[in-house]
């Protein structure tokens, strides 16, 4: 498998991501907040966020799976579904990197889809670094250690996080 991640700007045809952004954007769009972002047991006040699971366990999280149809199939090809999660981040006045951590111990899939442009972004062990850009996707080894981080510019850095076979 290819370590290397895969960035394409442009991702999702316009009127498809418009209707995702518009849905996630939205003020009924509900939201679980979590104390630890990387790693069970964080003891750091600046590291938590708020996620909407949408496929954990082996099973559907929530009824905005059927959104997904399209995504999972036409662009990523999902043959299996791990987990499918928004991810939101907010603004604390400064930028945070959380801890790296790799989604799961064995190779697998992960699209990281970005649903604003801020100045928060994806890091990876290397230094690599991918900048959250409206309807940009980073494909990758969800066992490759990676991070994410807060955002200063924006109320919020959100994204969609996909781990599949």
């Amino acid at each position: 498998m290819n370590t290397t991640p895969k960035i394409i700007d442009n991702w999702l045809e316009q009127d498809y991501y418009d209707h995702l952004k518009n849905s996630v954007f939205s003020t009924s769009f509900p939201w679980v907040f979590c104390q630890e972002v990387a790693n069970l047991g964080e003891m750091n006040d600046e590291h938590f966020f708020f996620t909407h699971r949408v496929f954990d366990r082996f099973e559907p999280q929530s009824s905005f799976v059927k959104e997904l149809d399209h995504l999972l199939v036409n662009y990523l090809q999902v043959k299996s579904i791990i987990r499918i999660r928004f991810n939101l981040y907010p603004n604390i006045g400064k930028l945070v990197e959380h801890d790296l951590h790799e989604d799961y111990q064995y190779n697998h899939n992960t699209a990281v889809l970005y649903l604003n442009t801020c100045n928060g972004y994806t890091g990876f062990e290397d230094g690599t670094k991918v900048e959250s850009v409206d309807n940009r996707v980073v494909l990758f080894d969800g066992s490759t250690p990676h991070r994410s981080t807060t955002c200063t510019d924006q109320k919020a850095r959100i994204v969609l996080s996909v781990s599949y076979f």
